[in-house]
């Protein structure tokens, strides 16, 4: 379960898929599941008779990045959506969009960097999303100004008892949930 929720597309507002794996899991042990107009999953179920009352809560989505603008060259400005460090982002691979569009998160050359700009982090505004388009056309044809973007990154299990994957923290607390 864990790695389905993980592997879920579900940037900040645009949980569906995330919300879509929770309902699926949790509503043949549920008194009653509703979403919210914020789109939070309210589940109820029935206790024993106690006068005590518990709640647990989680959240689903995920950092990420928005589409801010495409370049002539078909090349996605972005910027990014919950709090994520530039330093790690140049050479990590993206899905865009709706349609999970590839992508790879580039930076200007090193060759073509002055002194000073390779001793610094490239801020976010100095960096793009290459999706292998090679005109503005072609990237529109793929993808929005205002899509969302997310990690690309495959869920793996190593030394003992290890994992690593996109949105752990957030959906390891859903799975907990799903799980009570």
């Amino acid at each position: 379960m864990l790695k389905k929720l993980c592997a879920a597309f579900g940037p900040s507002g645009f949980e569906d898929e995330v919300r879509e794996l929770v309902i699926n899991e949790i509503t043949p042990f549920c008194d009653s599941v509703k979403v919210d107009k914020m789109g939070n999953v309210i589940a109820f179920k029935k206790g024993k008779k106690s006068s005590k009352k518990f709640m647990a809560d989680a959240h689903m989505d995920e950092v990420g990045f928005i589409i801010k603008n495409i370049t002539d060259e078909g090349t996605l400005k972005f910027d990014e959506v919950g709090g994520i460090d530039p330093r790690v982002l140049p050479g990590k691979k993206v899905l865009v969009g709706e349609k999970k569009i590839p992508g790879v998160i580039g930076v200007k050359a090193l060759h073509l960097s002055l002194m000073e700009e390779r001793e610094k982090s490239t801020p976010i505004n100095k960096l793009y999303i290459d999706i292998c388009a090679s005109s503005k056309e072609e990237a529109e044809s793929l993808v929005s100004v205002g899509d969302y973007a997310v990690f690309e990154s495959g869920y793996e299990e190593f030394g003992d008892g290890f994992i690593k994957a996109k949105a752990l923290d957030d959906r390891a607390g859903v799975m907990v949930l799903i799980n009570m």
